[in-house]
């Protein structure tokens, strides 16, 4: 059984995420260094995650680190990311991303 998730639910999964990616590259560089595996790969994550704050950004007027995700409002959010993962649907079908963010291909009410 699908349980459909609110707007403001599935932003908090994706405030989160980015959350989340943000520190894996931070961790990544630290532990690591930017020359290694470990790094690519979550600098690839990020990107994608960079690409949504870019995204709210255009849409807001601002610059990408003047986005603040707590004050961005859900259904803007969601609208970028779903904007993301479209583009990057047409590029890497098989993107981490898309994974990721695989909960908005389920129908939630107020969105769409």
């Amino acid at each position: 059984m699908i349980v459909e998730e609110s707007p403001g639910r599935l932003a908090e999964w994706v405030r989160a995420d980015v959350r989340e990616a943000r520190t894996a590259l931070s961790r990544a560089r630290l532990l690591h260094g930017e020359a290694s595996p470990a790094y690519q790969r979550a600098a690839i994550c990020w990107g994608h995650r960079q690409a949504v704050l870019d995204e709210v950004a255009a849409r807001r007027g601002v610059a990408s680190k003047d986005v603040d995700l707590m004050n961005t409002p859900a259904l803007q959010l969601l609208a970028a990311v779903r904007k993301v993962r479209f583009d990057v649907a047409a590029a890497d079908r098989e993107s981490e991303f898309l994974a990721a963010t695989a909960f908005l291909d389920i129908p939630s009410s107020g969105t769409g």
